[in-house]
């Protein structure tokens, strides 16, 4: 399977939806274009050093690798944000959690954040000097 290497595709495919596991973080995004399937992989810093980066992208790059054809979606990219936990998971869930995640993450309602509006802390406003009536 090919892999995105551009900044401007992995911004645009972080547009599209999103499913999270615990070993990765899958977003995906439909393509009108009839190319194969493309995947990104990234990890970012604050996740270990270098070497723990790289041993991870290793291991989720073997679990595409793992997936049948059939599995993947066609028409598509994805990307693979992986986490410190695709260390220790065993690697028949890692690729049992991406082939369940791989169709739920074209679905552009599942990147949307739900946001709840803030309650009232119930603490008075200062008063400004543009909010005290001028007479």
């Amino acid at each position: 399977m090919k892999t995105l290497k551009k900044r401007s595709e992995f911004l645009a495919i972080a547009k599209g939806g999103r499913v999270g596991r615990r070993a990765f973080l899958l977003q995906g995004l439909k393509r009108d274009t009839d190319d194969a399937p493309r995947v990104g992989y990234t990890v970012t810093k604050k996740t270990g050093n270098s070497a723990v980066r790289s041993r991870i992208k290793r291991r989720l790059r073997a679990a595409v690798a793992a997936l049948e054809s059939a599995d993947i979606p066609q028409k598509a990219d994805f990307v693979l944000v992986g986490r410190e936990a695709a260390l220790s998971l065993p690697f028949q869930n890692l690729v049992s959690d991406l082939k369940s995640g791989l169709s739920l993450a074209l679905d552009p309602k599942s990147g949307q954040r739900r946001r709840t509006p803030r309650k009232p802390s119930g603490k008075p406003v200062p008063e400004t000097a543009s909010s005290r009536k001028q007479g």
